[in-house]
């Protein structure tokens, strides 16, 4: 089975040992290849990123762009793109 993570599971993941427990579960028990992350995501937290700056937290804001390098490293090949096109098709169910 395949699973795409959207931002505020990832985000909650991100707190580590303070982080939700079943969202931690849902980490350790599922197979790494079957987890995707959708562009947006990506774009997501790179606004909050800048949000961040926007406020002078320059710190704040370089801790979050290292953990999205690492994001982004952690899931190359499996970041997926999505657009108008891919919103339409049917539900794998469906078929």
């Amino acid at each position: 089975m395949a699973y795409l993570i959207d931002t505020n599971v990832i985000s909650e993941y991100r707190k580590g040992g303070r982080c939700h427990p079943g969202v931690a579960r849902f980490f350790r028990d599922a197979d790494d290849a079957e987890l995707f992350l959708p562009v947006q995501v990506i774009g997501e937290i790179r606004a909050g990123i800048a949000k961040v700056r926007r406020r002078k937290e320059l710190s704040k804001a370089g801790m979050y762009e290292a953990w999205l390098d690492g994001l982004q490293a952690t899931f190359a090949g499996r970041i997926v793109e999505f657009d108008a096109d891919s919103a339409q098709r049917q539900p794998i169910s469906e078929y």
